[in-house]
């Protein structure tokens, strides 16, 4: 029986447990014991083999097991010393402390279904891969098999496993690990498998392997492998998981060219190689003789490639004939046909609005004129011809995209909306060039066939561009907002638009409006939208040029260019207009057409209301000042300007041009607008200012912006 001295005695010497693995010492504080534990411990030891932990520090503590094949979980009450972190460990002093711990983690196995596990020896009922035995501690063994496999599954510590793996004798071993996880050492110093090429730990080593980085795959020299694990009594990992089998001197197909591999022992081999190939490999064969010379080009070697292989390049200006590459075959000779290096001529690039047609080159039949001399009497002469019996002669293959000498390509414009530039018919010289210029197709302007002189208002005019600006429906708070008709301008190129300064800037100032509040609108006829809805396009804006001469105080150089960012399709209802050819001509005599929309609808045409046209004359600067004056605004005409006034006794003239944000046009001789026969039309001017006193007024002028003044800042913001 324990006394009170006993009691006392073992609180203040077994205050701490130690637990020994190898070379390391670890210590662990008991806590939460308690005297009745004590008590309990010595007067309820399970036997004289358990005395030796019945000890004032060990308690019971009952420990659950998971087995890791079944899933159950089965719990034992066995003597525990408690740790830093308040964890009943297994004592180790007893011998099957190690199993138990093993057992705890479910690493190696599954407890057995009873409590016998130390008076049995039998502790484990399943084990898990690489291990074996009543207490699944067993692993190692021989094995003698063509392939297989070696696991070893969660070891536990102090470990220790021995293999020898052996296949015939005519063959070798090839070792691969597929998974290792082992404790890392930088020399594998305390968990390890080591691999030894011979049947027993002392053949030669080849290498000791620990941590998780796999071993490269490993060869025997001769049919037996030797593997050691060994684990120390500190940390456990996942083990590891290799595969094996017999390999030989052949197994890795050495013979080239469809050689024969035979194996003389385990590790050295002959080849018996085809007809043709001779070397230990049958690497070598039957040399073929130098590569016969390539005229206008040369031939190299393609490194790394067998058989030997050579590449055939031409000279600059010549195009290859022929296959590219050649082989030295077996039978000594180069494949395929030896190439020639012709003089050719690569197809020009032209847009998809060019349309072209190729002329193959035409041979000419030679006629040979011979003086054949008879045996008649009468040594007479005759001419005769030798005619050709199989035609002209084939002329060789050109890659993709090259054509013969002498070959002829013909051009033309996809569309009659186009006019070409450039020569209508190249030749391929024999320089390897094409005779002639460039090819290119560009957008016919000015061209109105249909303009009809007794109904002009009927006329659809193809490069009137209408200009609209985004503005808000007036709602504070709302997001929404809609486009308004606002001016039209002069479609001069697919990706430009010519219109009056004032009408893409703010009242009073000189710099544009931002590009999201302007859009275009070309092919339009009607007012409404609706009415031309098919042939619409609705372009939006990437830039606006304002000319930097810009006064918005009197409009002088009131011009400016839209640039598109899409580009207009052109066809019969969108077509650009031509500037005028002469810049700073005198134009104080003539006359022209204004056309445009009214920035306000016409409530009475409503859907049905057109473009509105109507003929003006021009006039001098001088009386177009004074008629102002008179009116009671007193303006300076500067020489960027033209006066006109309307002619109302034109046809069905329906435009007021001061309140039009139009532009003026006229055919190449603007004193005879004569349908057709007019020519092509040019942008005279632009809409600037106007008055008017109500109803309109003929006989009031109207300021345009002369455009001719202009032309080349156009020219240089249209590219």
């Amino acid at each position: 029986m324990l006394t009170e001295e006993h009691l006392e005695r073992n609180r203040n010497t077994l205050a701490q447990g130690f637990l020994t693995t190898g070379s390391r010492t670890s210590t662990y504080p008991c806590a939460g014991t308690s005297l009745w534990v004590i008590w309990h411990l010595y007067n309820n030891c399970p036997g004289p083999e358990w005395s030796v932990m019945c000890r004032g520090c060990c308690e019971y503590d009952v420990i659950r097991c998971k087995c890791p094949l079944e899933g159950t979980r089965v719990g034992y009450a066995v003597p525990c010393c408690r740790n830093a972190i308040n964890e009943c460990d297994p004592c180790i002093i007893h011998p099957g402390c190690s199993v138990f711990e093993n057992c705890k983690r479910c690493n190696n196995g599954t407890w057995g279904p009873r409590d016998d596990f130390f008076v049995s020896g039998k502790y484990c009922t399943e084990c898990r891969p690489g291990w074996s035995g009543g207490d699944c501690m067993k692993c190692g063994g021989i094995i003698r098999k063509k392939q297989g496999h070696l696991v070893l599954e969660s070891y536990p510590n102090n470990a220790r496993c021995e293999w020898t793996i052996q296949v015939d004798r005519a063959f070798t071993i090839e070792l691969k690990f597929m998974m290792l996880s082992l404790e890392f050492h930088h020399s594998c110093r305390y968990d390890f498998v080591e691999v030894r090429d011979g049947d027993s730990i002392r053949s030669r080593v080849i290498g000791r392997f620990c941590g998780n980085n796999r071993p490269p795959p490993i060869q025997s020299s001769g049919n037996s492998l030797h593997l050691l694990f060994v684990s120390d009594g500190y940390k456990n990992f996942d083990g590891f998981f290799a595969t094996f089998q017999e390999s030989s001197a052949c197994s890795s197909s050495p013979c080239l060219h469809d050689g024969t591999c035979i194996l003389d022992s385990s590790y050295t081999y002959h080849c018996a190689c085809l007809a043709g190939y001779t070397g230990k490999r049958c690497e070598h064969e039957k040399n073929c003789p130098p590569h016969p010379r390539l005229y206008h080009g040369y031939h190299q070697v393609v490194p790394g490639l067998e058989p030997q292989t050579v590449e055939l390049i031409c000279n600059h200006s010549y195009v290859l004939s022929g296959d590219a590459r050649r082989t030295c075959q077996p039978d000594g000779t180069w494949s395929g046909k030896q190439p020639l290096c012709l003089r050719a001529c690569r197809e020009p690039k032209v847009s998809e609005l060019v349309k072209q047609r190729v002329l193959p080159p035409q041979t000419p039949f030679r006629w040979v004129y011979t003086v054949k001399r008879t045996l008649s009497t009468t040594a007479s002469c005759t001419l005769q011809s030798d005619s050709p019996t199989h035609g002209p002669p084939s002329l060789p293959q050109l890659p993709p995209g090259y054509h013969q000498l002498y070959t002829h390509i013909e051009y033309e414009c996809a569309s009659t909306f186009y006019h070409h530039s450039g020569s209508s018919r190249r030749t391929c010289l024999k320089t390897g060039k094409w005779s002639g210029r460039h090819v290119s197709c560009s957008p016919v302007c000015g061209k109105h066939p249909t303009f009809d002189q007794e109904r002009p208002v009927d006329s659809h005019w193809p490069w009137l561009a209408a200009i609209y600006r985004r503005s808000s429906n007036g709602h504070r708070h709302s997001q929404a907002s809609d486009w308004l008709l606002v001016c039209s301008g002069a479609l001069v190129n697919q990706r430009s638009v010519v219109v009056a300064a004032h009408c893409v800037t703010e009242l009073g100032k000189v710099y544009p409006l931002d590009t999201v509040k302007i859009k275009v609108v070309v092919g339009k006829h009607h007012r409404d939208d609706q009415r031309d809805s098919k042939g619409l396009q609705h372009l939006r804006v990437a830039s606006i040029v304002v000319h930097p001469n810009y006064d918005p105080n009197i409009l002088d150089s009131d011009i400016a260019v839209v640039k598109l960012l899409d580009k207009a399709r052109i066809g019969e209802r969108v077509l650009p207009l031509c500037l005028s050819a002469i810049q700073e001509e005198e134009v104080t005599a003539g006359q022209g057409l204004v056309t445009g929309w009214s920035p306000l609808p016409d409530p009475d045409l409503g859907p049905d209301e057109k473009a509105r046209v109507g003929l003006v004359h021009l006039a001098d600067v001088v009386p177009c000042e004074q008629q102002y004056a008179r009116n009671g605004v007193p303006v300076s005409v500067t020489d960027n300007m033209l006066c006109a006034g309307e002619k109302p006794d034109y046809g069905t003239s329906n435009i007021c041009p001061s309140d039009t944000g139009g532009i003026l046009v006229s055919p190449a001789n603007p004193n005879e607008i004569q349908g057709a026969n007019a020519g092509l039309w040019r942008l005279l001017g632009l809409v600037s200012f106007g008055y008017d006193e109500g109803e309109c007024d003929p006989g009031l002028y109207t300021v345009y912006t002369r455009v001719s003044n202009f032309k080349d800042w156009i020219e240089s913001n249209m590219k």
